[in-house]
């Protein structure tokens, strides 16, 4: 009798513990999630009040180099937005950072896209980024081991940007086998019209030429931009 009164004082001491541990958090949670449905002044695409999001800021996430895709899509003219095609399409991601869902707080922003200056097979020396690091999606899925391995563009993605929740949709890439194509850029970022071409690449694709190599659009096409968080 006195052991099973010593066994239920236990289960009871280890229960009060276990709610004593998370009732503050789940507390937290509830009252930051219902404020901003009580606020009425952001959606559920808003990180601050989605549920996932809170939870997801009290958990330790994984290293590595984070691709995320603007919410807008561009026609061909990425230049616009910006001094040069580099710049402008950093510009456009640090924009789109602020709206994307990744569990990430990584604050050094690249586009995903290739310009006559710089592109995906020259960041680790034009920005120092650490080659070994591993690429992710939105939640930390893993994408490449190593970023030099998909620099490499003969290697195949473990998941494509679709199932990585990158993005759904098509993404312009301006990029042939990592070589930025200068005839397949849309003029350098320049054009919007029917007559010139972009390459883009494929969300679905789980082959090695998921960044496009020779497959274009037109110019005057809408499609995501890809951007790395890092």
């Amino acid at each position: 009798m006195q052991g099973q009164l010593f066994l239920v004082n236990t289960n009871h001491s280890v229960l009060n513990c276990v709610v004593k541990f998370f009732a503050p958090l789940f507390f937290f949670l509830y009252f930051h999630s219902n404020a901003c449905i009580n606020a009425k002044t952001c959606s559920s695409e808003d990180r601050s009040c989605n549920f996932n999001e809170i939870l997801y800021s009290y958990i330790s996430v994984p290293p590595g180099i984070y691709l995320y895709s603007t919410q807008r899509s561009y026609q061909g003219n990425l230049a616009a937005y910006g001094s040069n095609l580099q710049l402008s399409m950093m510009n456009i991601c640090y924009e789109a950072r602020s709206f994307a869902q990744i569990i990430s707080n990584c604050s050094n922003i690249l586009p995903f896209t290739h310009s006559d200056s710089s592109g995906i097979s020259t960041y680790t020396t034009d920005f120092s980024l650490d080659g070994t690091l591993p690429v992710r999606g939105a939640r930390g899925e893993l994408i490449y081991s190593q970023w030099n391995l998909l620099t490499t563009f003969s290697t195949p993605p473990l998941l494509s940007m679709n199932q990585a929740g990158v993005t759904s949709e098509l993404f312009w890439t301006f990029t042939g086998e990592g070589v930025y194509t200068a005839s397949d850029s849309c003029g350098n970022g320049q054009f919007f019209d029917n007559g010139n071409t972009g390459v883009k690449g494929d969300p679905n694709s789980l082959n090695n030429d998921w960044t496009g190599l020779f497959d274009v659009d037109t110019c005057d096409m809408y499609r995501k931009v890809l951007c790395i968080c890092y």
